[in-house]
């Protein structure tokens, strides 16, 4: 019956040490993540976005409803939009604003965006990640637009 024991015990002590080994790597995991909590794209470039960068284009106006928009979606492909509702108001700057967010699946993201106010006043601003990349503003005439690229 010794043996039987013996083996049990070894068996026991590999497991133990499995187990430690195991939690020392899930605290190395959740270490990271922590590290990196505050930056969740470290790597990601803003002057060369690409796969898995958070690309955010804000779209502003003085008027709710504008004539249009054209951007580059996650894939590179060309989409473009009329008639474009923007839903949030700034009482005190007087404008309207929305954002359109997506996640880049190409290695080499387009982030280019025309906009077309149906007032005097467009914005448009692009954002890798957290970092501004483009800002376009156009004051004017009726129709006003803004392209950054």
């Amino acid at each position: 019956m010794r043996p039987t024991i013996m083996s049990r015990i070894h068996v026991l002590a590999v497991d133990a040490l499995t187990t430690r080994a195991l939690v020392a790597a899930i605290g190395l995991i959740v270490a990271l993540a922590i590290t990196t909590a505050g930056s969740p794209y470290a790597l990601a470039s803003p002057r060369h976005p690409g796969d898995g960068d958070r690309i955010t284009v804000v779209l502003t106006s003085d008027r709710k409803i504008n004539s249009g928009v054209s951007w580059y979606d996650g894939h590179n492909r060309l989409r473009s939009q009329t008639r474009v509702p923007l839903d949030r108001y700034h009482p005190t700057s007087k404008t309207w604003s929305a954002s359109l967010v997506y996640t880049s699946r190409a290695r080499n993201q387009k982030v280019d965006t025309v906009f077309q106010s149906a007032g005097a006043f467009a914005r448009c601003t692009v954002w890798v990640n957290t970092v501004k990349v483009r800002e376009k503003t156009v004051r004017g005439q009726r129709y006003a637009t803004a392209s950054c690229r």
